[in-house]
């Protein structure tokens, strides 16, 4: 889950000057925890003890503020907060490895699936998600070309993890949870000839 922005200090009359990042912290946070319907400015600002002159001060509506949100969570600038950046430097086998361990991450399940939920009904962030997926694809796809696959083996070895991954966001409730053995499990099975 995205880290929460801290509220305003003490009484001392002078709130503090919220940047849009806090703004748009605070809005995934809530969208995260308690869904679509629970970002409104009332509640935004109540939450980070300010005025609804700061939330106007950097957006002119809600909606303004939902696809700032949208941006900052599929973004490549929140690929860093993903690990996606720093495991084109790994081996192979520990990038694999590390994304399969992204899979069983709690925290990040409940922000992909409030994100994915919210894209359903918004065309913008749907786009905005199928961009990150791409990503995430090539990624995956370039591990599997690294072990010596060809293109064609690559591109279904990776869709094969990705889409599992997507399963994996969704199937919880209903299916067994995927445990970091059964993502090794089926690492294994992928990246055998």
């Amino acid at each position: 889950m995205p880290d929460r922005p801290a509220k305003s200090g003490g009484r001392s009359g002078r709130r503090p000057r919220l940047s849009f990042d806090d703004w748009t912290a605070a809005g995934l946070h809530l969208l995260v925890s308690e869904g679509r319907g629970a970002v409104k400015i009332s509640r935004l600002c109540e939450e980070l003890g300010v005025t609804k002159g700061s939330f106007y001060w950097h957006f002119s509506d809600v909606d303004d503020l939902m696809k700032a949100i949208a941006t900052r969570y599929t973004s490549q600038d929140n690929d860093a907060a993903r690990g996606l950046t720093s495991l084109e430097e790994l081996p192979v086998d520990e990038r694999l490895a590390r994304m399969g361990a992204m899979l069983v991450d709690e925290r990040a399940r409940e922000a992909e699936v409030a994100v994915r939920e919210w894209a359903r009904s918004d065309p913008q962030v749907a786009e905005s998600v199928r961009a990150l997926d791409r990503r995430i694809m090539s990624v995956v796809e370039n591990c599997f070309l690294e072990l010596g696959f060809d293109k064609r083996e690559a591109e279904l070895r990776a869709g094969t993890l990705v889409y599992a991954g997507i399963g994996f966001l969704y199937g919880r409730d209903s299916l067994p949870a995927p445990t970091i053995d059964r993502i090794e499990e089926l690492l294994k099975i992928l990246v055998r000839r």
